[in-house]
């Protein structure tokens, strides 16, 4: 993924896919809260001194703050039961229980044919609206009629109109209405909660789910959050917000709320579901069935259980358990589509598409009229390119939802993809949308072709399919692209068989993300693209990142190895278990530019240490559903901690042939008297001024992320230690090839024009030599040479502009430095370079034309005239230009 700051195109594929969910959640962080007191109208009621002793004890029991003498019934132990969602209560077992209180116990335990059979012929609302309920789950053609029943019941209490609107919720459902259900269903809920009793915590629950199923998150999350100010002892919130945070790759939430419930139970079935969820989430069978094993003992027809079941199972490649469990779905539940909903988002998530269609299908067929089983599988078959498949489906669930946030914007933009204009080369379908945009897909195919030559060569498979590159006119199309909703903060992603790009533009306001090489950026991604089909879309995140950079065409800029230095030296790189996930939930501001650089290092020790036979290995193993932890021996015939201690040890020889590592160290010279610290601010601001802001070791910059810029410093990196320029001198005699010394002394050696002496020039050379991926060494050698000899220039200037990448400054400043030296076709490559991060940018396009005619190259020339045309189409310069070129053709 690539920011605005250009620090390097690298995309996460999967981090992608919630950036945009993670973007529209509260506190911008978790959204299990953190420990909340008590609603001070709760406890103002409390303190309350009018109120008996009797109602007291009831106001507790309502606002889940009892104790065991509050709890003196029956009635009031299940009713507390059924607010921490202990359905195998033994108190359910006593016939005297009200009805209502009996089966929902036992519909919580995933008997739904029992719960049915228990609410037969009760008439009280509460009962009806349950019994619509599990009637609906299992198929029965009484339910709608019963589901009516319940909705022209007048409710005596606000938790009665809570159940009609529940029923009504349910209708809605049920017939395809859900589109004009929905506002008047939030009215009645609002109405509850703001007129008819503040304090009716049930509506908020209520509201909380609609609203996060409507993609309202925000609003939805804070609704959750008020409903535990009034009951902090409501599992069904906790448990709610732990799936949330565990489908947004928010582990520890997700941890948080199963702690919650564990707070509420020791053995929650519930903590145990989330934990289950977000283990296979991160794709970690192992746990996920430890956790699912104590609950399917308990409850063994729990939907949510068993649906998480058959998605281990699909993971694990074991059709016997995934069959056991779905036939035990459909027996207990035959029109329930939630738990098939689930496994097929999951699976989904993990690009196990084949898979997850045959799910949504069946979730489709239980209930043809609930949205968001059509909605998952819409953008499922859009994710996977299967566009028409997918514009159908999105049609269905916005004609059943029209107020799904996801489905309404993929919709309209699934819709305008049919106007785009598209081509084809050997191995991709290129589209775009029609106007200025065609004058970079133009430029694409043969160096997409190009590069898929390169890509597949080194890896060693093709993909079966063509890709699909879509090419968006802004970043609002391109996010709605990616997850449905207008708002994520990167300029290129790959779902595997379709690589998205945002065009690269510099515009007023926030329509693009900025200038980016969109070469490199392809070559990412198209790594993705082939490493993601190599192992059936089953390769890690750290791997598949790892060799999406190793591919980039760039070096690994200064500001990254910086990072992996500064990081290494405090002990502080990810471990094996945190770096998949430093990527989506970085725990520091840093983490996630350095899990791409440590993946990238780790691929680089992987391949120096085993070869590319090795990687391949390693690549064979993750497609047969090897896991992690078993693969490094299986391929490399070490543990993966051992792996990561060698490549530890590995880095810090790294560091030592990037003059990140030298010995002894600076401080260490000041700390043995061997130096005298400048303490001259004015001294100091100088020099840090000379260095180059990009290059200086406490500067702050953008990270390199999928979320907005933020601000990073390096990890316990004081500023760095300036030495007076005698102690400088003083030590260089003894220490040459210092180059923390040589930076320092280059700094007071360089005076305010830029022409050098002899012994500076020299000690640059050394510095560019130690260092050779700090820009300061080559812009001043760059800007010396430009003046007294530019033939020496070039190489200096070449490096800068490689290692800036997205540039188009620096290249267009190299093409007049090979011009002047009359050598036309490199100044060609380096203008053309200019047009390839800066394509919309005509006078870029108009100097390499000139360029191309003195190179004697005309189609080249043609080819630039014909996207000027394009860009200014009311210039009718450039049409005279296009005819003159076609004369030169024709001679």
């Amino acid at each position: 993924m690539l920011t605005a700051a250009g620090i390097s195109p690298v995309k996460s594929w999967l981090g992608c896919a919630v950036l945009c969910l993670l973007s529209a959640l509260p506190c911008a962080g978790s959204v299990v809260p953190p420990p909340r007191p008590v609603s001070p109208v709760v406890q103002q009621l409390l303190a309350d001194d009018v109120l008996t002793e009797e109602e007291r004890a009831a106001l507790r029991r309502s606002h889940g703050l009892w104790d065991t003498e509050d709890l003196s019934t029956p009635v009031h132990q299940a009713q507390a039961a059924l607010q921490l969602c202990r359905f195998d209560d033994p108190v359910f077992d006593d016939p005297s229980l009200p009805i209502e209180l009996r089966a929902h116990a036992v519909w919580g335990r995933g008997n739904r044919l029992d719960a049915l059979a228990l609410l037969e012929g009760a008439s009280g609302l509460e009962a009806l609206s349950l019994s619509g309920r599990v009637g609906w789950e299992l198929n029965d053609d009484e339910s709608t009629a019963i589901l009516n029943l319940a909705m022209q019941s007048p409710p005596k209490t606000a938790v009665e109109e809570v159940a009609r609107i529940r029923a009504a919720r349910q209708h809605a459902m049920s017939t395809g209405r859900t589109g004009d259900a929905y506002q008047p269903i939030l009215d009645a809920l609002a109405e509850v909660r703001d007129v008819r009793d503040p304090l009716c915590w049930d509506a908020l629950v209520e509201e909380a789910d609609l609203l996060i199923e409507k993609q309202r998150y925000t609003e939805g999350v804070t609704a959750a959050w008020e409903a535990l100010e009034l009951n902090p002892r409501l599992a069904i919130v906790w448990y709610r917000l732990g799936l949330l945070s565990a489908r947004t790759f928010d582990f520890d939430g997700a941890q948080r709320a199963a702690d919650a419930l564990r707070t509420l139970d020791q053995r929650h079935h519930l903590a145990n579901l989330i934990e289950a969820e977000s283990a296979l989430v991160q794709r970690d069978v192992v746990t996920a069935n430890a956790r699912l094993g104590p609950v399917l003992e308990r409850f063994p027809d729990h939907p949510d259980a068993l649906a998480l079941s058959m998605v281990a199972a699909e993971l694990s490649d074991d059709p016997a358990t995934v069959e056991q469990a779905a036939r035990r779905l459909i027996d207990s539940a035959p029109g329930d589509p939630r738990p098939f909903t689930t496994a097929g988002r999951l699976l989904s998530l993990h690009r196990q598409f084949d898979r997850a269609e045959w799910w949504l299908d069946e979730a489709r067929r239980m209930q043809p009229s609930w949205a968001p089983a059509h909605v998952e599988q819409g953008l499922m078959q859009w994710q996977a390119g299967d566009d028409d498949d997918a514009l159908a489906t999105m049609r269905t669930a916005v004609e059943l939802d029209p107020f799904n946030h996801r489905a309404a914007n993929s919709l309209a933009l699934l819709e305008e993809l049919k106007t785009y204009d598209a081509l084809e080369t050997p191995h991709f379908i290129i589209r775009w949308s029609p106007g200025v945009d065609e004058a970079l897909a133009r430029d694409m195919p043969e160096r997409i072709e190009a590069i898929h030559d390169e890509v597949v060569d080194r890896l060693g498979w093709t993909p079966s399919r063509k890709t699909t590159v879509e090419l968006y006119p802004d970043h609002q199309h391109f996010a709605v692209r990616i997850i449905g909703l207008p708002d994520i903060h990167t300029v290129a992603a790959c779902t595997g068989p379709v690589i998205a790009m945002e065009a690269p533009r510099e515009t007023l306001g926030e329509r693009h993300m900025g200038l980016y090489n969109w070469e490199s950026v392809f070559q990412h991604e198209y790594t993705h693209t082939v490493t993601l089909d190599q192992t059936g879309y089953r390769i890690p995140l750290w791997c598949t990142e790892g060799l999406a950079m190793f591919m980039e065409p760039a070096p690994r800029d200064w500001t990254m190895r910086r990072l992996l230095a500064a990081e290494w030296h405090a002990g502080t790189m990810l471990a094996p278990d945190e770096l998949d996930w430093g990527f989506v939930r970085p725990r520091r501001e840093q983490d996630r530019t350095l899990a791409y650089a440590q993946s990238w290092l780790m691929i680089e020790f992987l391949r120096s240490r085993w070869g590319m036979d090795g990687l391949q290995r390693l690549l064979d193993a993750y497609r047969d559903g090897v896991q992690e932890s078993n693969a490094f021996p299986a391929a490399l015939g070490v543990s993966r901690d051992r792996f990561h201690e060698d490549f530890l040890e590995w880095t810090g020889e790294q560091l030592q042939a990037w003059g990140l590592r030298p010995e002894p160290s600076l401080d260490s010279l000041v700390a043995d008297g061997d130096a005298t610290v400048t303490r001259d601010a004015k001294q100091q601001r100088l020099l840090l001024r000379r260095g180059l802001q990009q290059t200086l070791d406490d500067m702050t910059r953008p990270a390199d992320d999928g979320d907005a810029p933020v601000q990073w410093t390096m990890p316990d990196q004081p500023r760095r230690t300036m030495l007076t320029a005698d102690s400088v001198e003083q030590l260089l005699q003894r220490h040459p090839e210092h180059p923390d010394l040589l930076r320092q002394s280059i700094l007071y050696r360089t005076g305010t024009t830029p022409t050098l002496d002899a012994l500076t020039i020299e000690r640059l050379e050394s510095y560019v030599r130690l260092r050779s991926a700090d820009p300061l060494g080559h812009r001043l050698l760059a800007d010396h040479w430009l003046i007294v000899e530019p033939a020496r220039a070039v190489e200096p200037l070449e490096t800068l502009a490689v290692l800036a990448d997205d540039d188009p400054d620096l290249w267009m400043e190299l093409a007049k430095l090979h011009r002047g030296l009359n050598r036309p076709d490199a100044a060609l490559n380096a203008a053309l370079r200019a047009c390839t991060i800066e394509p919309y940018q005509p006078v870029h396009r108009e100097r390499a034309a000139a360029l191309a005619i003195e190179a004697g190259s005309i189609e080249a020339a043609r080819h630039q005239i014909e996207a000027l045309l394009l860009l200014e189409p009311d210039q009718p310069t450039h049409q005279r230009r296009l005819q003159a070129i076609e004369a030169m053709l024709e001679r």
